[in-house]
């Protein structure tokens, strides 16, 4: 199989933190964790392959996402629409996969890879999503390493 040269290439990003992988597996895979950092709500989904829901931003619509591929605190894949109230079948959408390697002397490297995209001008779009979403996501697991290291044990 070639590579269409039309498309554009796929966003990647590697980003290194200061939390244990199985904390970032949360952030990532679990509902209430994804919804602490990068949606406003998640509907429907569930921390498993195959599953199906919606993330939703208050002031930019809900977008259908389903789990297509999972191997727990390693690898996850997702795909989603780009647009919202869309389903993913027949819609357009962009896959993202994340893969988490534990950091030599502790923490996590991210890497996070986009593809799918149609347009350049649509993979320029999420280009700066995911600086911002990933700066919230160092914040956010600054932030509850903090508050759990002030917890009593």
């Amino acid at each position: 199989m070639t590579k269409d040269s039309n498309l554009p290439t796929p966003i990647e990003r590697t980003v290194e933190l200061d939390a244990s992988p199985a904390r970032v597996w949360v952030a990532l895979a679990d509902p209430e964790g994804l919804s602490s950092w990068f949606p406003d709500r998640v509907e429907g989904l569930a921390p498993e392959e195959g599953a199906t829901g919606w993330l939703v931003w208050d002031n930019h619509g809900r977008y259908a996402i389903a789990i297509e591929w999972m191997e727990a605190g390693r690898r996850l894949v997702w795909r989603w629409a780009r647009e919202p109230e869309t389903p993913l079948e027949g819609g357009y959408n962009t896959t993202v996969e994340w893969s988490l390697t534990e950091r030599e002397g502790g923490g996590t490297i991210l890497r996070l890879v986009e593809s799918g995209f149609r347009t350049e001008s649509d993979r320029q779009d999420n280009v700066g999503g995911w600086e911002h979403e990933l700066g919230e996501l160092v914040n956010h697991l600054a932030v509850t390493r903090s508050r759990s290291s002030t917890l009593p044990l």
